[in-house]
């Protein structure tokens, strides 16, 4: 590929990164449905990471919500072939779907020490990765959010990151300070320039899915396309189904 040259994370190697879920309590509960039954019907029909997100509730509040999605990741894996629970440390399974917590290290910490098998992903005002890569360990996953040269430099640099979240690639309303989207063809440029593994993120719906084919991505993320499905199962499955296997670049594929 162009660009700096990419860097791979062994902790990625297990996962299947293509559907990436960022839960959104209140978009959920407009749904008619908990964050927990959301992610449950997700990871049932293909979501591959799921992250915590929820900037309006303290720290035992989102202990108890994370335990609650770990709870729903374990049930829907548990439904399926030869499996453990994302709150499980066992080896030997055949699906793994992580549980990302949205900066909330300390509440990482907490998992953890019970031993639980959750990360972490902060954006660029949050918990420095370098500072969080020393609370939380070796092992779990540190995902952070990045839009530039500059940011992709220290990302690569700290040798904390796993991957960067990259967006919004198309106007969102999801957060209300989000700028403007990218589009499809800068998210490729930006993809190539990070030198990380890269998911997308904003604005990313079932129809515009099979877009960001061949971009070099290991993935989509994506918040209203899930939470405020009226059938969380069938968006999962039909965002896979469009975006595909579209995880390499167009060069790759030609």
């Amino acid at each position: 590929m162009n660009g700096p040259e990419r860097h791979e994370s062994a902790r990625l190697a297990d996962i299947d990164t293509r559907l990436y879920l960022v839960t959104d309590s209140a978009q959920c509960r407009e749904a008619g449905r908990s964050v927990a039954d959301t992610v449950r019907e997700a990871v049932a029909g293909g979501v591959g990471i799921v992250q915590v997100r929820d900037k309006d509730i303290d720290d035992d509040a989102f202990y108890t919500l994370t335990r609650e999605v770990i709870d729903a990741v374990d049930d829907a894996l548990a439904d399926g072939p030869g499996t453990a629970g994302a709150g499980s440390t066992s080896v030997g399974t055949k699906r793994r779907v992580p549980v990302v917590l949205n900066d909330r290290v300390a509440v990482a910490q907490r998992l953890l020490a019970e031993g639980a098998d959750v990360h972490i992903h902060v954006g660029q005002a949050d918990t420095p990765v370098e500072e969080v890569r020393e609370l939380i360990g070796h092992g779990p996953l540190i995902g952070l959010s990045a839009a530039n040269d500059a940011e992709f430099a220290a990302a690569r640099d700290s040798g904390a990151v796993d991957l960067v979240g990259i967006g919004p690639v198309y106007d969102t309303t999801t957060k209300s300070d989000a700028p403007d989207g990218i589009g499809p063809d800068r998210l490729g440029e930006l993809v190539s320039e990070a030198g990380l593994p890269a998911v997308a993120i904003g604005g990313i719906s079932t129809v515009r899915a099979a877009e960001l084919r061949w971009r070099g991505l290991i993935g989509l993320c994506v918040v209203s396309a899930i939470c405020r499905a009226e059938d969380p199962r069938a968006a999962a499955e039909e965002l896979l189904a469009e975006f595909g296997d579209g995880t390499t670049t167009s060069s790759d594929a030609s």
